[in-house]
């Protein structure tokens, strides 16, 4: 029953569980994503080219 309970508690955001290192990335490019937007002065449009660039900002970074 325990075990159950356990498997039940580890649920995913976009497919990584909460609290490991690949949902940190992912709020870090989040953040840099909408960091973006607001200096194109919030044009809605770019979602996509905002996540990307973020994305790979962000990588890069986590190479180094």
């Amino acid at each position: 029953m325990k075990q159950e309970r356990q498997k039940e508690q580890k649920k995913t955001v976009n497919g990584v569980t909460p609290g490991g290192d690949a949902l940190s990335i992912q709020k870090s490019i989040a953040l840099r994503a909408y960091e973006l937007y607001l200096q194109r002065g919030e044009m809605n449009g770019h979602e996509v080219e905002d996540w990307l660039q973020a994305e790979r900002e962000i990588t890069q970074e986590e190479r180094h």
